[in-house]
């Protein structure tokens, strides 16, 4: 089964909010399922809850539900976890360190298919805060790629399969890559190694329909990627990439065509509050990927905005 390079193209999906607290009493609605044929993947920027959107976990606040739609509108959702989850390990001295509420886990169950953890909080609570955050993950049945016991695991890319089409996640973190770096037999994420990376990409093609390439690189608060970045997105899809989807500079940043294929560098913040209120900050994108046999891949992009406790909701329309 072959899928053919990406037709692009964008949709903005901007409905009017009726009440948060409505969406808080209700349960979530069905997940979408595509037709026979085909298979669609939502992609969210960085989820940490810690601060604000962890305040709203401890109270019984459902942190993604204004965006349950968006969320579920695909067989599966992918995001970026921007904290640990647990209570292991020990907190480290750096500027910023987030460990999910307690109750984090059972939004997250309720709205992800997978988390990646290549990202620089990972080790936030040294390797045993890592280690207790992937038992926390599979205890409550929550499939996550970047991260792992060994550098082996973390390079491992994660299969989602539906009506016979295989999707893999390879998954990288790009920032500071060698500070939270796995080992051959030390917990960790998987670095942004460039010859590393587009044989994982290469390989995990051979198995698969299609690859998706998620990166956690670039400055924060640029709203363009560096040219180092566009060369690099580039070489992997060249290496076998279908798409590549970005993160961590926590604004949203241009997007990319190379060989019909995406390159979206940075979705921006999904939830998030650890930064002065300022528009580019508090949006973000919800990005699906939509996978037919023999036919385009798909790319809608929708936006939202963040509250004040860095919650997001559907943007209003304008």
């Amino acid at each position: 089964m072959t899928i053919s390079r990406l037709s692009l193209w964008f949709l903005v999906w901007l409905p009017a909010l009726a009440c948060i607290s409505a969406w808080a009493e209700s349960p979530p609605p069905e997940r979408h399922r595509s037709a026979p044929g085909s298979v669609s993947v939502v992609f969210v920027g960085d989820v940490m809850l810690d601060n604000g959107p962890g305040h709203a976990v401890a109270s019984g606040r459902d942190p993604f539900a204004a965006c349950a739609e968006l969320l579920l509108d695909a067989d599966f959702t992918v995001g970026n976890l921007e904290c640990v989850l647990g209570d292991g390990g020990t907190q480290r001295l750096k500027s910023y360190t987030f460990r999910g509420a307690d109750d984090s886990p059972r939004y997250l169950k309720r709205y992800f298919s997978a988390l990646t953890l290549a990202n620089n909080h990972a080790l936030d609570f040294g390797p045993d805060g890592l280690v207790e955050c992937l038992a926390v993950l599979e205890r409550e049945g929550i499939p996550q790629f970047g991260g792992g016991r060994t550098l082996a695991a973390a390079r491992r890319p994660l299969v989602l399969e539906r009506h016979g089409l295989r999707i893999a996640l390879v998954g990288c973190n790009g920032f500071q890559a060698e500070k939270s770096a796995a080992g051959e037999a030390t917990p960790g994420v998987a670095p942004l190694r460039e010859s590393d990376l587009l044989a994982d990409i290469a390989a995990a093609r051979k198995d698969v329909d299609a690859v998706v390439s998620v990166v956690h690189w670039g400055p924060e608060l640029h709203p363009q990627p560096r040219e180092a970045d566009r060369v690099l997105a580039r070489k992997m899809i060249d290496a076998g990439a279908a798409a590549v989807i970005g993160g961590h500079p926590h604004v949203t940043q241009t997007v990319d065509v190379h060989a019909g294929c995406p390159i979206v560098y940075s979705l921006g913040n999904f939830v998030f509050d650890y930064y002065p209120v300022d528009p580019p900050e508090w949006t973000g994108w919800v990005v699906k990927l939509t996978f037919a046999t023999g036919q385009p891949v798909a790319m809608e992009t929708k936006s939202v905005v963040l509250d004040a406790a860095g919650l997001p909701r559907p943007a209003a329309e304008r």
